[in-house]
């Protein structure tokens, strides 16, 4: 059967558009995809057009509120407490290819071909999230990056050497090896003190001291859900709190678990293979296995409330599927592209959450 461009085009359009589910298997870099989940599911923010994304804080006072005698005067200070949050977009794209005469050698078998275009088009996808999962927990290498996002290094960012913890992340970090620091979303820490994230470091003491410190944490930041779940598992809901962390970590608390056999306090459990602190889990990051010197130091935990931590993407290039076309000087080939912009947006440090590392940066 022959057949030409325009028919591949039109073949590899119909099913691509299809989005069928099929049984085929997958192999990933990672174990778990819970933040990318969570920050490009639906609970993600469309935004219509515009150069950036933008928001307002106040970090300051007017200094009207004061105790005065009975017949004292008012005084009334003008002062704008207003700030502006503006973060730049990310474009990220990805593309897959087929081949027409590789599609013909299908087409005598409609399942055969879904399944040579479908496999194409997952795997396509699967590297895309795992490239936009790394950039979660990265940030751009310098401010003339235009590349990488904002992600929880710069908004929750390692700030001075404090072991007990305190709001010391002042400035984000950008990921040039170097640890240099910026004002991220505009607004400088060092000027506005209620701009700053929290922070505390653990000095690799991962036992009762990381629990002290977490407890800490957990209270000076209200890091605790509005609705505390009675049921743990399928059916559960965390809201949006999460502990982000590694291996050592999670193995450390799980230890503490076992050495007081097990037996599941309020505080501190195991349920359905997820470790619990104050009806909040833990979840596995493969990548914060590696330490980041100055990023994020070694054995990360990050406390994450992502009602102040959300993915916004560009309406028009919402992971916008484009039409099969001919790839230059390879006239059998047709190439499909996605494209995305997005970017991480925090509107409120303080109440974002925290990070708790070994200090690894200066």
């Amino acid at each position: 059967m022959e057949i030409s461009i325009e028919q591949s085009i039109d073949v590899g359009m119909a099913t691509l558009s299809a989005h069928k589910k099929d049984a085929l298997q997958l192999t990933f870099n990672e174990s778990c995809y819970t933040p990318i989940n969570m920050l490009f599911g639906e609970k993600k923010e469309i935004l219509g057009g515009g150069d950036n994304v933008k928001g307002w804080i106040t970090l300051g006072d007017t200094g009207n509120a004061r105790h005065i005698s009975l017949w004292e005067e008012d005084t009334e200070n003008v002062v704008n407490t207003d700030h502006e949050i503006k973060v730049d977009w990310t474009h990220a794209s990805t593309n897959m290819s087929y081949n027409r005469i590789e599609l013909g050698m299908n087409m005598d078998d409609s399942l055969r071909t879904y399944r040579y275009l479908n496999g194409k088009r997952q795997n396509m996808f699967r590297e895309f999230s795992e490239l936009l999962q790394t950039a979660i927990f990265l940030s751009p290498t310098s401010a003339t990056d235009k590349k990488n996002p904002h992600g929880l290094t710069s908004w929750l960012s390692q700030g001075t050497d404090d072991s007990t913890g305190d709001f010391t992340g002042t400035l984000g970090r950008y990921n040039d090896g170097s640890g240099s620091t910026y004002p991220v979303g505009g607004i400088s820490g060092s000027t506005y003190s209620r701009w700053a994230s929290y922070y505390a470091d653990h000095n690799g003491n991962l036992g009762d001291n990381l629990l002290v410190l977490l407890d800490r944490a957990t209270r000076r930041t209200n890091f605790i859900p509005m609705i505390v779940p009675e049921k743990i598992g399928e059916a559960a809901s965390f809201g949006n709190f999460r502990y982000l962390t590694n291996d050592n970590v999670i193995g450390n608390l799980n230890q503490l678990l076992l050495k007081s056999d097990d037996k599941v306090g309020v505080d501190l459990g195991k349920y359905h293979g997820l470790t619990v602190y104050k009806g909040i889990p833990f979840v596995y990051v493969q990548q914060l296995d590696t330490a980041n010197q100055y990023a994020y130091g070694a054995d990360p935990l990050w406390g994450v409330n992502f009602d102040h931590y959300k993915t916004h993407v560009l309406a028009a290039n919402n992971f916008v599927i484009g039409k099969p076309y001919p790839r230059d000087q390879q006239h059998n080939v047709l190439k499909v592209t996605v494209d995305l912009s997005y970017c991480f947006f925090c509107d409120n440090r303080q109440k974002l959450g925290f990070l708790i590392n070994e200090y690894e940066g200066s």
